[in-house]
């Protein structure tokens, strides 16, 4: 098989998602035509021998085999890496170092929703990638409609470029969809506005010869496209690109997407376009935090608040900058504001953490 430079990463856990994540890299790769590199994650184990570890090693490669084979009987250009390693940091790594395509993983299926919870590997490597990450869930898609949820938004518009080359790829009907405010707006053009704009954004991509269907629904965004997903083989969504400020935060529908849909969930991330301005950015909100900490420790609360005013401003969905302000605010008496600030913490912890 002819194939690209840019290889497919497959995070494979050996276990009861191998087949799942296995079925998806070799139907990818084939329709891609691009290597497939399978990567397995070991955890380090303290006062372990170099002997010891290298009988691990060993040990993992040996159960990679019959996998791998499965991907080279596909005529599927195929090899493994082992390392003691965190599995998202060595998925995440080895497609940043190998320019990857396209990550792998699996997702979970109906049965282990109840322990895919946040903080679980598949998220940490959506939340991290800088490459779409296919999660897969059930036998690959093929035939069964791509629904791409748009809101207009840059992460949207990301979103449904790669839903267009993946119902191509898959020879799918694309299943576009945009949920409307409930109840409807006074003026009663939203709908009519949004399939304006769906309209436009679907002129700008090539998809002549391809069966399309736009749908419009009410209600709340993360739970009609959760819904629409049951009768989906492919659900695609983008969303905002990793921030280290708020490392948790994927946005609510991405969120519920990954933990509750039913079939294989596509993410594309936006990426930084100028990465080096934004680092430049988080620093100075870090060190304002930090100064700021130290200031309210040193019972300075009134001179804290400058600084900590401003982290909050530039970090609005950190929820320990803004506990941290709730309590400056606290210290010199201005109490409804720090309870305003306390309760907007906890109403961000609850979006990030575990539904």
């Amino acid at each position: 098989m002819t194939t690209t430079h840019n290889p497919l990463i497959v995070g494979l856990p050996l276990s009861r998602e191998t087949d799942d994540v296995l079925l998806a890299s070799k139907e990818l790769g084939q329709r891609i035509e691009c290597p497939v590199v399978v990567v397995h994650a070991l955890a380090a184990r303290r006062l372990e021998s170099q002997r010891g570890l290298s009988q691990r090693i060993q040990g993992a490669e040996q159960a990679l085999v019959p996998h791998l084979a499965r991907l080279r009987d596909a005529g599927l250009d195929a090899h493994e890496e082992v390392a003691v390693c965190a599995p998202a940091d060595l998925v995440v790594g080895t497609a940043q170092r190998m320019g990857a395509e396209l990550i792998v993983t699996g997702g979970g299926r109906r049965s282990a929703f109840r322990r895919w919870m946040a903080g679980s590997v598949t998220e940490a490597i959506v939340r991290r990638a800088f490459v779409p990450v296919w999660v897969a869930r059930g036998r690959p898609p093929v035939r069964q409609p791509v629904l791409c949820p748009v809101d207009l938004s840059t992460q949207s518009k990301l979103g449904l470029a790669s839903a267009v080359r993946m119902a191509k790829l898959l020879d799918a009907p694309l299943r576009v969809m945009t949920v409307l405010s409930e109840p409807p707006s006074a003026e009663g053009r939203e709908a009519e506005d949004a399939r304006r704009g769906i309209d436009e954004l679907l002129e700008e991509h090539a998809i002549e010869g391809l069966e399309v269907e736009v749908v419009m629904v009410r209600g709340a965004p993360a739970e009609r496209i959760v819904e629409a997903s049951d009768q989906a083989g492919l659900l695609v969504v983008g969303s905002r690109g990793y921030d280290p400020l708020v490392p948790a935060w994927l946005g609510p529908v991405t969120t519920r997407a990954l933990r509750s849909s039913r079939c294989s969930v596509l993410a594309i991330r936006e990426v930084d376009v100028d990465l080096e301005q934004r680092e430049r950015a988080i620093g100075d909100v870090a060190d304002a935090y930090r100064a700021a900490r130290e200031l309210i420790e040193d019972d300075r609360a009134a001179e804290a608040l400058p600084l900590i005013e401003m982290a909050a401003e530039r970090a609005p969905v950190n929820a320990t900058i803004q506990e941290t302000y709730a309590i400056a605010l606290k210290k010199v008496g201005r109490e409804v504001e720090a309870r305003g600030r306390h309760e907007i913490a906890e109403m961000i912890r609850s979006r990030i953490g575990p539904r």
